[in-house]
């Protein structure tokens, strides 16, 4: 039962890891493509919504990070 538990924790974490980067990696894709499309214009300025979109995507993804490894954490401790 232990070793699950701790194997359940390591899964989530290289799972997250997984998802954060191929986000990362997708988004700048799109990116790229689209200045390609565009005929790579300049960056333009980001706006405030996109940049409160950010922030609150980050938050979301700290927080998701942080509370499933604790979760799993706190179940293994209360089976012990």
């Amino acid at each position: 039962m232990e070793t699950l538990i701790l194997a359940a924790i390591g899964v989530s974490i290289a799972v997250s890891l997984i998802v954060i980067i191929g986000r990362m990696l997708v988004r700048r894709r799109e990116e790229r493509e689209k200045w390609e499309r565009d005929g790579r214009p300049e960056p333009r300025e980001r706006t405030p919504e996109e940049k409160e979109r950010d922030r609150r995507s980050a938050i979301t993804w700290g927080c998701l990070v942080v509370a499933v490894p604790v979760v799993l954490v706190l179940a293994y401790w209360v089976s012990r």
